[in-house]
C-alpha cells in the first residue's frame, strides 16, 4: 500500500466523517478512484458537487480532499461504504437449499419424521458489465456448477438424514442467468430461451439472495417469494436481517378459500434472511434464509402440515478472470451485446417464479377413478366415510378434467345408478367445464330428481364463477311450470350470488345487483301467498343488507305465514345488518304495538332483540309480557331463551341479575311458567380450535308441536357459522290434541325445512289436508325408514400456490367433504292413540389437506386426513289416549375420529419412492342430550306408564 492509500484509509476510518478521498488531479481523476471508495458518492455527493456544495483543496502531492460542508448532519444518517462486485473477479459461492414437509412442529428443525430433499451446488458470480457513470449498477452473471440432489432417507446419516440420489438435475444443460443489479436491487433477470424451468427457478432463488439493502428501511420488493413487504434491519456494519411479510403471487395462479372463516384454512408464513457482509467491500460473505409455511384447518388446528425451506449461500473464494467485454451505455445495450456474443436469445424476466407443471405421482384417468369408487358411490353408502373419501378424491380429478372427459363419464350408462353422486362432485368442482357437462345431461322439462340434486350441491359452492350464476339466472327467467324445480332454481341463484358477493372484489359486480333486483321485484309482484314465501326464502339465501327493509315489511304485515318466514330470514342475518332502526321496528312487532302477531313471529323477534344487547328498558319489557297468563307457551319460550342466552352473554347476565332483585319480577307468577315450550342450547363437541353446539326453540300449542327449530353452530375463535338448521312445522292438527287444543284455522299440514350452511332448501311437505293425512295413517306410508334428503357436499375448500424463497413452489390444498343421509319414519296407531317418530341425521365427514412441492427433478408431499362418521337421532313419542303427553329425545351414538398422515417423496425418472404413514383413532362416547325439566318429567311419566 502506498502513502496515498494509507492516508486515505486513515481519513476514511475516522468516526463520523463523510470524506471522499481521491487520487489524481481534476474531476475525472475523482471519478476513477471513488468508484470503489464511498457509497454516498453517486446518490448524495455528485448532485451536491454539481451544486457547488463542496470545498476542494488541491495538494502538491496530487491528493484532492473533498469535504462535505455539512458532513455532521449526513454522518448521523448512514455509514459510508462501497458495495459492488469488482469487474474481472469471479466470486465462488457454495449453495445449498432444503425443503422439508411434516406435521406442524413447535420449532423449525429437521426430524426423523419429515420428508423432503436438499440441493447442493456451486454458484459462480461475476460482473460482466458496469454502468459508465454509476458504479453501483452492474450486470452480474450467475452460473450454476455441479448441482446434486439428496433426499430424506429412512436410514440417512445423522443429524439431517439426507442421502445423495441420482436425478435429472445432474443431466440438465445449465445456462447462465444475468442479473441487472443496481445498488442491491435486482430490477430484471435475463435468461436463455428454452432452459429447464425448475433450474431457472432455483437460479432465481439464488439471485434473490443478492437483492438486499444495507440500511434500516421498509419497502416493497419482488423476488422469488413474489411481491412482498420487506423490512431491513442493520445490526452492525457487516450484519443485516431481512424480514418478508404479506407476499403475493406475481403471476396469476389458482387461488380460492372459503368465504366463511370457520370453514377456511389458516395459513401462517414466516420468512427471514440473515446476511453477513465482507468488512471491506460489503459484498455477501454468507446469507442464510429460513422460512416456514403452516397449513391448518381453522376449525381443527391440530390437523395440518408444515413446509420448511432453508437456503445457505457462503463465499468460498474469489479469483481474477478475463471476462468478455460487453459494451453498452445502458442495460438494454449491454444485454443486446451479451445476446449477440452468446448467439442466444435472452428473455427478459423478473425474479418472481412460475410454478412447475405438476407431474402425477399415481396417475389415473377420471373414468378409472370412477370405476374404482363405484361401490362407495352407491346411494346406500351415503352418510358413510367411504362415500366422503370418494367424493374428495374424485373432486380433485374433475377439477383437472376437460369438458368432453367429464361429459363422457356423466353420460356413461354404467354410471346411471351413481349419477346423482357424480352430479354432486361436478357441482362442487365449480369449473366451467364441469358445469357445462352437468347441464348437458340434465333435463329440466322431465323428472326433477337429478336437476334438483345438482342445483342443491351447486347452491353450496364456495367460489362460484359469474358465468355459472348467469346461466342459472337464465334458467330462472324461463319460469318452469314445475313449482318445486322453479323454487330450487330461485333458491340456488340467490345462494350463489351471496357467496359470489363475499369473494374478493366481487360485491360491486353488476350480476349481484341484477339478481337482487330481480328477486325483490318478483316478490313485490306476487299475488298469492306461496309465491311470497318462495321469494322470501330466496332473500334469506341472498343475505344482503339492502333487503332487510323488504323483509321487515312482510314481518310487520298481517299475513301469518309470510310474517313467520320473513322474521326467520331476519333472525339468520348477520348482526351487523340489524341496526338500531331495525331493532325499533322488530321491537314494535314483539310488543304488538300495531296489531297482533303469531306467537312464532313474536318468539323469533324476541330472539333477535335479545342478541342485540337490549337496553334495560327493553329487557324489562320481556318480563312485563310474561306477567300475562294469556300467552303461557310464549312466556315459557321467552324465559327459556333469556336464561339460555345469559349463560354466554355477560350483558344479559348483568341485566338478569338486576331484574331478579325486583320483587315485581322475582316471583313464581313470572319465573314459574308452566308451558311445554322450551328454548335451550347444548354443546355438541368442544375443541381447542372450535366448538360446536346446537340451539333448539320448541314451540308447543294445545299440547302439540307447532314449530321446532334446531340450529347447529360451529364457532372458531372469532367467527361463527350456522352449519345446519333443521325445522319441523305443523298446523291444523287440533283433532289430535286434548281439551286445551286450539284450532289455528289452518288446513292440516306438516313438513320439514332444512338449511345447510346458511342455504335454505325447498321445504319438504309431508301432507296437506286431513284426507292426505288419514291416507298416510291408514296405509302406514311412513312406517318404514324413508330417506328425505341425501348427498355429498363440499365444506372446506382452499387452494394456494406459495412461492418459496429458494425459487420452488409449494402448493397448499384443503378439502372437506361431508356425505349426509337425512331419513325418518313415523308410526301412528289410532287404536292405541299414540305415535312414534324417528328422524335420523346421519353424516360422515372427511377433511383432507395436502402440502406438496413439485419440480421436474424431485417431488415431495404430505397429506393429512381427519374423518368421522356419526348421526343424531331425534325421537318423538306422543300419547293422546287419556291426556296428551309428548316426549322428545335427541341421541348421539358412539363414534370415533380417525386421523392419518401420509408422506411421500419421489424422484421422477427413477424408481425411487419413499412413503411414510401414521394412523390414530380417537373414540367419542355417545350421549343423550337433556332437553328441559318439563320434557324429562313427561318422558318419565310416559315410559313409567
Amino acid at each position: 500500500m502506498n502513502k496515498t492509500d494509507e492516508y486515505c484509509n486513515r481519513v476514511l476510518g475516522l468516526q463520523g466523517s463523510v470524506v471522499v478521498c481521491v487520487v489524481g488531479k481534476g474531476l475525472f481523476g475523482l471519478l476513477e478512484v471513488t468508484r470503489r471508495r464511498v457509497d454516498l458518492l453517486s446518490s448524495v455527493t455528485w448532485p451536491l458537487l454539481a451544486a457547488g456544495r463542496f470545498v476542494v483543496m488541491d495538494h502538491s502531492s496530487g491528493i484532492l480532499l473533498v469535504f462535505l460542508t455539512f458532513f455532521g448532519t449526513l454522518c448521523q444518517q448512514a455509514p459510508a461504504f462501497t458495495r459492488q462486485y469488482e469487474v474481472g473477479t469471479l466470486y465462488r459461492y457454495g449453495y445449498e437449499t432444503s425443503v422439508l414437509l411434516n406435521e406442524p412442529q413447535a420449532l423449525p428443525v429437521s426430524t426423523t419424521k419429515d420428508v423432503g430433499f436438499r440441493v447442493e451446488l456451486t454458484a459462480e458470480v461475476t460482473p460482466v458489465w458496469q454502468h459508465p457513470t454509476n458504479v453501483h449498477e452492474q450486470i452480474l452473471q450467475l452460473t450454476v456448477v455441479n448441482p446434486k440432489l439428496s433426499v430424506k432417507a429412512r436410514q440417512g446419516p445423522s443429524p439431517e438424514g439426507f442421502v445423495h440420489k441420482a436425478s435429472r438435475l445432474e443431466s440438465y444443460k445449465l445456462h447462465p442467468l444475468f442479473m441487472h443489479w443496481n445498488n442491491g436491487q435486482i430490477n430484471n433477470v435475463y435468461h436463455i430461451d428454452g432452459g429447464e424451468l425448475s433450474v431457472l427457478n432455483v437460479m432465481k432463488g439464488i439471485s434473490s439472495l443478492f437483492q438486499h439493502q444495507v440500511k434500516n428501511v421498509k419497502q416493497t420488493e419482488v423476488d422469488a417469494s413474489g411481491k412482498c413487504d420487506v423490512v431491513y434491519s442493520l445490526v452492525d456494519s457487516t450484519k443485516v436481517t431481512k424480514l418478508k411479510k404479506n407476499c403475493k403471487n406475481v403471476f396469476p395462479v389458482v387461488y380460492f378459500n372459503h368465504t366463511n372463516k370457520v370453514l377456511g384454512a389458516q395459513i401462517d408464513c414466516q420468512a427471514t434472511t440473515s446476511y453477513l457482509l465482507n468488512a471491506d467491500e460489503k459484498i455477501i460473505r454468507k446469507a442464510t434464509s429460513m422460512e416456514t409455511h403452516f397449513l391448518r384447518v381453522e376449525a381443527r388446528k391440530q390437523s395440518g402440515a408444515e413446509v420448511m425451506s432453508k437456503q445457505v449461500l457462503q463465499l468460498k473464494g474469489r479469483e481474477k478472470i478475463s471476462t468478455p467485454k460487453y459494451m453498452g451505455k445502458n442495460v438494454a445495450e449491454a444485454i443486446k451485446s451479451i445476446s449477440s456474443k452468446l448467439k442466444k436469445t435472452l428473455i427478459t424476466d423478473q425474479l418472481a417464479t412460475n410454478p412447475d407443471p405438476k407431474e402425477c405421482i399415481t396417475c389415473k384417468s377420471l373414468n378409472d377413478l370412477v370405476n374404482n369408487f363405484r361401490n362407495t358411490l352407491n346411494p346406500k353408502k351415503l352418510g358413510t366415510q367411504g362415500s366422503a373419501i370418494a367424493f374428495s378424491r374424485l373432486l380433485r380429478k374433475v377439477r383437472e378434467s376437460d369438458l368432453e372427459t367429464i361429459k363422457a363419464v356423466l353420460k356413461d350408462k354404467k354410471n346411471s345408478k351413481i349419477l346423482p353422486q357424480l352430479l354432486d362432485i361436478a357441482a362442487a368442482a365449480q369449473t366451467v367445464p364441469a358445469h357445462k357437462a352437468a347441464m348437458s345431461v340434465l333435463k329440466f322439462n322431465g323428472p326433477i330428481d337429478h336437476p334438483e340434486r345438482y342445483l342443491l350441491s351447486l347452491s353450496l359452492a364456495t367460489h362460484p364463477a359469474e358465468i355459472v350464476i348467469q346461466n342459472v339466472l337464465k334458467h330462472v327467467k324461463k319460469d318452469y311450470k314445475n313449482n318445486k324445480l322453479y323454487e330450487t332454481l330461485v333458491l340456488t341463484v340467490a345462494s350463489l350470488t351471496h357467496t359470489f358477493s363475499r369473494m374478493p372484489e366481487k360485491s360491486k359486480q353488476p350480476i349481484v345487483s341484477e339478481v337482487r333486483n330481480f328477486l325483490v321485484e318478483k316478490l313485490r309482484n306476487c299475488s298469492i301467498e306461496s309465491c311470497q314465501l318462495m321469494y322470501i326464502r330466496a332473500l334469506k339465501n341472498l343475505r344482503m343488507a339492502d333487503t332487510v327493509d323488504v323483509l321487515l315489511e312482510f314481518a310487520e304485515g298481517n299475513s301469518r305465514k309470510p310474517a313467520i318466514y320473513a322474521i326467520r330470514a331476519l333472525q339468520t342475518m348477520p348482526d351487523s345488518y340489524i341496526t338500531k332502526e331495525v331493532c325499533k321496528r322488530i321491537e314494535r312487532i314483539f310488543l304488538e304495538l300495531h296489531h297482533q302477531h303469531d306467537s312464532s313471529v313474536r318468539a323469533m323477534a324476541a330472539d333477535i332483540l335479545l342478541r342485540q344487547k337490549p337496553s334495560a328498558e327493553s329487557f324489562e319489557s320481556f318480563f312485563q309480557i310474561m306477567s300475562s297468563q294469556d300467552t303461557k307457551e310464549l312466556n315459557t319460550l321467552l324465559l327459556g331463551r333469556i336464561i339460555d342466552l345469559a349463560d354466554s352473554d355477560k350483558h344479559l347476565q348483568q341485566m338478569l341479575r338486576k331484574i331478579v332483585k325486583d320483587p315485581r319480577y322475582n316471583n313464581y307468577h313470572i319465573l314459574g311458567q308452566g308451558g311445554l315450550s322450551s328454548a335451550f342450547s347444548r354443546p355438541l363437541s368442544q375443541d381447542k380450535s372450535a366448538n360446536s353446539s346446537f340451539s333448539n326453540m320448541l314451540e308447543i300449542q294445545g299440547g302439540l308441536l307447532k314449530r321446532s327449530t334446531v340450529d347447529v353452530f360451529v364457532e372458531s375463535q372469532d367467527a361463527q357459522m350456522r352449519l345446519l338448521s333443521f325445522g319441523i312445522f305443523s298446523g291444523g292438527l287440533s283433532m289430535f290434541g286434548g281439551d286445551g287444543a286450539v284450532d289455528d284455522g289452518e288446513e292440516a299440514n306438516a313438513g320439514i325445512e332444512i338449511t345447510l350452511m346458511d342455504t335454505q332448501l325447498r321445504p319438504f311437505v309431508f301432507f296437506t289436508g286431513q284426507g292426505e293425512l288419514m291416507g298416510h295413517v291408514w296405509s302406514g306410508t311412513g312406517s318404514e325408514r324413508t330417506t328425505a334428503l341425501q348427498g355429498s357436499l363440499l365444506l372446506q375448500d382452499h387452494t394456494q400456490v406459495v412461492p418459496l424463497q429458494n425459487g420452488l413452489n409449494a402448493e397448499l390444498m384443503l378439502n372437506g367433504a361431508i356425505s349426509y343421509d337425512f331419513a325418518g319414519q313415523i308410526q301412528i296407531s289410532l287404536w292405541n292413540r299414540n305415535a312414534h317418530s324417528l328422524v335420523e341425521v346421519g353424516a360422515a365427514l372427511v377433511i383432507q389437506g395436502v402440502a406438496r412441492v413439485d419440480s421436474s427433478f424431485v417431488q415431495t408431499l404430505i397429506e393429512f386426513n381427519t374423518g368421522a362418521q356419526t348421526q343424531l337421532n331425534f325421537v318423538t313419542d306422543l300419547d293422546f289416549y287419556d291426556e296428551v303427553i309428548m316426549c322428545l329425545q335427541m341421541v348421539q351414538p358412539n363414534f370415533e375420529v380417525i386421523n392419518n398422515v401420509r408422506k411421500l417423496e419421489r424422484i421422477p425418472g427413477s424408481n425411487y419412492m419413499l412413503k411414510k404413514y401414521k394412523k390414530k383413532l380417537l373414540p367419542v362416547s355417545g350421549k343423550t342430550y337433556v332437553m328441559n325439566k318439563k320434557n324429562t318429567e313427561l318422558c318419565n311419566k310416559m315410559f313409567n306408564k
